[in-house]
């Protein structure tokens, strides 16, 4: 049987940095969790995927926390299994690598060099907000102090080798209202791909906290990013591709997008492996309240038949197959949901949990984002 899937292994949910939004480390009060998954248990897991799943493409994405605090002996272990299941068993595995870059040393990038024929289209992604002033306000270590010049130092390395390099920014309240600047300083670093992910951290009555913003807010920063793109797209010498505009318009397109919150199949294209050796449909979805539309399964006591269930029917093994039901019903009759796809799940349900009044504002901030490009590409379509 074979499978397509992307692994997100959270192989600990450690970090050496403090960031004020970030929801890992908030989740589980003063301290992240500490608990590193067995490399051995990681390895024998992969070699099972390759048993009962022949034939088959699987992306395993390093995540965390931090997954380099591990250090390279994991990471190198890591790969040589990969390579070795893929040399015996005939699957195709690759690696992507989701890190704060405080901790890619030249020992790492050498590192990640010598199994560029693994990372997928030579991929690490790096997660920075903004300016030093932007950053700083969010991203900071332990002891209070800046991440931005290592992180800025990592990329210029990154730039010098032979990877290929994305970065992830969070938007929130410390740079929700300095879109130009954003897109200024985030265009400068010369990757080829940015991803903006909003910050929706609420608390139990919907009001927004931890650097957090109403979807509202985003879908402006988004439409303010969407007007500098196409403003610059006549100038620039390579494609800088930003999501989501770029998903938005392969929707409207009618091109296939990999982006789950704009696609019909949903949470079930990932799965989430956490340190403990639970099995997630993604790491969206709040372990307190939604267990039962997510939770899959231990990999440490799960046979092989309930495997192949789990990451070929993965809705059949919780709830998940009613809780899609349920979030979708009152986005039937809407008229943006073929490109839409009803958003991000797990997200809209928080928000319904919290507040109505942010539920409906979710899809409000749709509504705007996607007509707002919709209009500037018809227009830039109808000048050509």
């Amino acid at each position: 049987m074979s499978l397509a899937k992307t692994i997100i292994i959270k192989s600990n949910m450690n970090c050496n940095l403090r960031c004020k939004y970030c929801y890992e480390f908030n989740r589980n009060g003063n301290t992240y969790d500490s608990t590193v998954f067995d490399i051995n248990q990681l390895c024998y897991f992969i070699e099972r995927m390759a048993q009962v799943f022949p034939d088959s493409k699987i992306l395993w994405m390093l995540h965390g926390g931090e997954p380099l605090i591990n250090g390279l002996d994991y990471f190198n272990t890591f790969v040589e299994c990969i390579k070795r299941v893929n040399r015996e068993y005939g699957v195709e595995f690759k690696i992507a690598l989701q890190t704060n870059a405080t901790l890619l040393t030249d020992e790492w990038i050498k590192a990640l060099e010598d199994n560029i024929d693994l990372l997928s289209e030579r991929i690490v992604s790096v997660s920075i907000d903004g300016t030093k002033e932007i950053n700083d306000q969010a991203r900071l270590s332990k002891s209070g102090k800046s991440s931005y010049n290592m992180v800025l130092d990592t990329i210029e390395r990154l730039r010098k080798s032979s990877l290929v390099y994305t970065t992830i920014s969070v938007v929130g309240e410390h740079n929700i209202d300095k879109p130009d600047e954003v897109f200024s300083f985030i265009k400068s670093l010369g990757s080829n791909l940015c991803k903006f992910i909003p910050c929706y951290n609420y608390d139990n009555n919907g009001t927004p906290e931890l650097l957090g913003i109403k979807p509202s807010d985003f879908a402006e920063f988004m439409c303010r990013i969407f007007d500098l793109w196409m403003h610059d797209l006549p100038k620039q010498d390579e494609w800088f591709v930003i999501d989501p505009i770029a998903t938005i318009v392969s929707k409207l397109s009618g091109t296939f997008v990999t982006w789950c919150e704009y696609r019909q199949e949903k949470c079930d294209n990932f799965v989430c492996l956490y340190p403990d050796g639970e099995l997630w449909l993604c790491d969206t979805f709040n372990h307190d309240s939604m267990r039962e539309n997510a939770f899959l399964g231990n990999i440490k006591s799960i046979s092989d038949e309930a495997l192949i269930e789990t990451f070929s029917s993965p809705g059949s093994r919780c709830n998940y197959d009613d809780f899609y039901k349920l979030m979708k019903e009152k986005c039937q009759k809407c008229d943006i949901a073929e490109y839409c796809c009803s958003g991000c799940l797990p997200c809209r349900a928080e928000m319904q949990r919290c507040s109505t009044e942010l539920f409906n504002d979710y899809c409000k901030a749709k509504h705007r984002l996607i007509n707002h490009i919709k209009e500037g590409v018809s227009l830039a379509l109808s000048q050509s």
